[in-house]
């Protein structure tokens, strides 16, 4: 089953020294993680533009949808995955 969060939470992503991303923190919870997929999208550039780093990812207990929004420089959660 899927879970798409209708408000897509911030969170705080751990990168480790190489840049690579390591951990997701979200909702008192700290799960690491290992990259699967990644892609950018961007569009609506003649209203409100999304430019977004998407990247899907698996850890412990999640599988997960997260992206960075590139014109806020903040990260979200956009989807669950059980």
């Amino acid at each position: 089953m899927t879970r798409l969060l209708r408000e897509h939470p911030l969170i705080d992503v751990e990168i480790d020294a190489a840049g690579a991303l390591t951990a997701i923190r979200w909702n008192g919870r700290r799960e690491p993680f290992e990259v699967c997929n990644r892609w950018r999208v961007e569009e609506a550039w003649w209203g409100e533009p999304i430019a977004r780093d998407y990247v899907k990812v698996v850890g412990r207990q999640w599988l997960a949808l997260i992206y960075l929004d590139r014109i806020g420089g903040t990260w979200h959660l956009e989807r669950l995955y059980d």
